[in-house]
């Protein structure tokens, strides 16, 4: 009897242990020193160059309560396990091959992005900041790989031909979700005949502004706009499994921060003295194909 292949799932550390993907992972590490050892840089997972691995700050409190590193990263204070996971789930689940186009929705001087030219495929990643776009032409130009980086808004997507891949690391959830939808409308055309949209996000996410939060969600938001099939599973799978704290929710009591995502909108005012003692959203991976 066939087994349906469980792809378009939430993420799991587990998914890290198989030797393909452990293969990545020290690749990935390998890239990373490389990188570091020319000093070039690389945005983080939070898309600044470099954290400070403050306990305290945002950043450090979003990785949840009991958070380990895997064995051996490189630089776990800028990379943790969960963008590995990403890039990792990503790889595993496409075909990149050398001269095949792709181009990456807001990834510019990511370590996705550096993969994937580094294994010599032609990359066009776009992204609204300068200083991302102008660090990775810079890095492009000495590592000598294919890689082209423009400032362009994802919701105005100009390009004159089709890609073999379309990818996004954790951006979706940033953009308003009626925005989401006008972009995943322009995919399907971007895609060469036989071209895969590949996309990973925060799914349980408890901030208004993310709403991915159900198979449905996932349906509505991605699936439909696009007019692409799915791969793999048909309904996306949760496995309950939460790695993240958004930092609202902290014990640490981020007053400032609070009222600040009250403001915003992303919260409501009677959260405001709501603390959790575990952890709340995941991420999740989504694939595609015209």
């Amino acid at each position: 009897m066939y087994k349906e292949e469980i792809i378009n799932k939430t993420m799991d550390l587990e998914d890290l242990n198989s030797e393909r993907a452990l293969q990545i992972v020290d690749e990935l590490n390998d890239l990373i020193k490389a990188l570091r050892s020319k000093n070039l840089k690389i945005s983080s997972w939070y898309g600044s160059f470099n954290l400070s691995g403050d306990p305290l700050s945002n950043e450090r409190i979003n990785r949840g309560y009991h958070y380990h590193s895997l064995e051996g990263a490189a630089d776990d204070k800028n990379f943790p396990w969960f963008l590995y996971w990403e890039i990792v789930w990503v790889v595993l689940n496409n075909d990149f091959k050398q001269g095949q186009e792709v181009l990456d929705l807001g990834g510019s001087s990511s370590l996705f992005s550096y993969y994937l030219a580094s294994k010599g495929i032609k990359v066009t990643a776009i992204d609204l900041q300068k200083e991302l776009v102008d660090n990775a032409n810079h890095v492009a130009k000495q590592m000598n790989w294919n890689l082209e980086n423009r400032v362009m808004d994802m919701r105005e997507l100009d390009f004159n031909s089709t890609f073999h891949h379309i990818t996004s690391i954790c951006v979706f959830e940033h953009i308003p979700m009626y925005d989401r939808v006008i972009i995943n409308e322009k995919i399907k055309n971007l895609l060469t005949k036989d071209g895969k949209f590949s996309i990973t996000f925060d799914y349980r996410n408890p901030s208004a502004f993310a709403q991915i939060n159900s198979p449905q969600d996932v349906y509505e938001q991605f699936v439909k706009p696009s007019g692409l099939k799915i791969r793999g599973n048909k309904e996306f799978a949760d496995n309950g499994k939460n790695y993240l704290l958004h930092p609202f929710y902290s014990k640490k009591r981020l007053w400032n921060y609070k009222r600040i995502s009250i403001q915003k909108g992303h919260f409501k005012p009677w959260d405001f003295f709501k603390t959790k003692s575990t952890n709340d959203y995941t991420f999740g991976a989504l694939f595609l194909e015209r």
